[in-house]
């Protein structure tokens, strides 16, 4: 595998160019540019913000905030992991005709998109550490979060620990989709069934309170240890104040936050280790193998 790296880096030049023209062709015609990154997000949660609170009279303090960092990290993980999957087959012939680490094809995608995640981020920073304040939103301060927190300092090792784990499922996507074109709608669905599972409508102390997980504690550690309800829980908890769980659900009242171990967050952080490795060891296994495919 250390070959493998070292063959990477010296296309790291090529990496960059393919980085750029993903970045470039996205949005080539577009008026908005790269504020598309940010637009639907943005969107759904004004939509889904007004849905809640208005059509079904539940107020939660703040909502807005507490949603859109799930969505974020969700759209990175869902969207570049699905454009990865698909990515050797759009470019081919290009990989039948010219020598090049098969790999770069999907980590340049996900790089991509990593792109608009951070660009997501900093609008957010903007909006709720900036915007807020600024105009003096007293009840979104006190109640909301939105003052900066010390545990803000996690938010890299957060983002890095993402990335590691969107580049391991988009090795592992696109390596599979080139022999099963079955994985790419498979991940469609499986990725529309969870987005319900997954805390990013609410947070997770709802799971916590609610169903089996009341009943048996130790399946919530095992909900919270899926990398990707980790992240999100984690983001939120980085940035924002503890939520409380009757804002999501009338009968949690009184009910604390859940408290989450940091072996959790770790088992998580090592689980995305461990998908990014065994993803690039099996893409490389197969790699010199898709021009073969029928």
């Amino acid at each position: 595998m250390l070959d493998e790296l070292r063959e990477l880096w010296r296309f790291r030049f090529l990496l960059q160019m393919l980085v750029a023209r993903e970045l470039k062709v996205r949005y080539k015609n577009s008026v908005l540019g790269f504020a598309w990154s940010i637009v639907p997000p943005v969107l759904t949660v004004v939509v889904l913000t007004f849905f809640i609170k208005t059509a079904l009279g539940h107020p939660i303090e703040n909502y807005s905030a507490y949603l859109l960092c799930g969505i974020i990290s969700w759209n990175f993980f869902s969207i570049a992991v699905l454009d990865a999957s698909q990515s050797l087959l759009n470019n081919y012939t290009v990989i039948k005709k010219v020598y090049m680490p098969r790999e770069v094809i999907p980590i340049a995608i996900v790089i991509s998109n990593f792109v608009h995640f951070l660009l997501a981020w900093g609008v957010y920073f903007v909006a709720f550490f900036v915007l807020m304040p600024f105009f003096k939103f007293t009840h979104l301060v006190e109640n909301g979060g939105t003052p900066l927190l010390p545990s803000i300092a996690w938010f890299p090792v957060i983002v890095c620990a993402e990335l590691l784990l969107v580049i391991g499922c988009a090795l592992w996507s696109a390596a599979l989709n080139m022999f099963y074109e079955d994985v790419r709608f498979i991940l469609q669905t499986l990725f529309g069934l969870v987005y319900f599972i997954l805390p990013i409508l609410y947070t997770a102390d709802v799971m916590r309170y609610t169903g089996p997980m009341a009943k048996h504690p130790w399946l919530f550690n095992i909900y919270m240890l899926n990398p990707v309800t980790a992240m999100i829980t984690a983001f939120r908890d980085a940035l924002l104040q503890p939520a409380k769980p009757e804002w999501f659900n009338n009968k949690l009242v009184g009910m604390p936050p859940a408290t989450i171990e940091w072996w959790v967050y770790l088992g998580a952080f090592l689980i995305s280790i461990f998908i990014a490795w065994s993803g690039y060891a099996y893409f490389n296994s197969r790699k010199w193998k898709f021009v073969e495919r029928s």
